[in-house]
């Protein structure tokens, strides 16, 4: 699977670019925004690489992963995310007050970062432990990723679709997730899992507890040569590089 990666946002996120059919892909957690500078990276990657996204996907909600919402959406209005429904207080209305408690904690960003976090778009889709993304995304959201009278490959990128299932891995967030295509062996972590590492569980909503069973259920079920990508650092290395 050729999966396209840039660092964005203040945080150097791993944004992911997870090819479907035809020119249609998914986008996950882009965070390039204003304070960073790099607000138009994600578009720019998509403009180059002639790709038509259907949706966006987020790892979790922490306002690294999140603040690259609303300039996606300046340039995508109708792009749908999706987010874990343990994690969605993290966009919408409210979301200038829960990034705060994360953003005073670690002393972080300031005033000019947090207001980009105000209202950021509220959620299209909910996820749960064991969707697949062909039951999320819908085939309106196939087609209005096209333009003019390019005609989608709707039944293609349908089954692409049905082979990425979600894996609800809470302990950094409550609603944390990752992404695993079990035909492609990859897997999107996220902040889960790192390359010898694992996401802190010391913000609000994190539980080492939930960390620890999060990773036992991974280790356990998913093969070690399953190709890891995570939300921080290497990408492509092999599972079991952290058994």
């Amino acid at each position: 699977m050729d999966i396209h990666s840039a660092q964005t946002g203040p945080l150097e996120v791993n944004t992911f670019i997870l090819p479907l059919a035809g020119r249609a892909v998914l986008l996950v957690d882009p965070a390039g925004c204003d304070y960073s500078g790099d607000e138009k990276a994600v578009a720019q990657i998509l403009d180059e690489h002639d790709c038509a996204p259907v949706g966006v996907l987020l790892t979790h909600g922490h306002f690294d992963h999140v603040c690259g919402l609303k300039a996606l959406r300046s340039s995508f209005p109708n792009i749908p995310i999706a987010i874990h429904v343990a994690d969605k207080n993290f966009l919408g209305p409210n979301s200038e007050a829960v990034h705060k408690q994360s953003l005073d904690l670690m002393s972080f960003g300031g005033e000019d970062f947090l207001r980009g976090l105000s209202d950021l778009p509220d959620a299209s889709y909910l996820l749960k432990d064991g969707d697949c993304l062909d039951t999320i995304f819908k085939t309106e959201d196939i087609i209005s990723a096209f333009t003019g009278d390019e005609v989608p490959d709707v039944e293609g990128v349908a089954n692409a679709l049905s082979h990425w299932r979600v894996i609800h891995t809470p302990g950094h967030t409550p609603g944390s997730v990752c992404f695993y295509n079990e035909s492609e062996k990859v897997l999107i972590s996220g902040d889960t899992v790192f390359y010898q590492s694992y996401g802190r569980t010391d913000l609000p909503g994190g539980s080492e507890g939930q960390m620890q069973k999060s990773l036992s259920g991974i280790f356990e079920t998913i093969p070690g040569d399953v190709l890891v990508y995570p939300g921080h650092g290497a990408c492509g290395f092999e599972l079991s590089a952290n058994k």
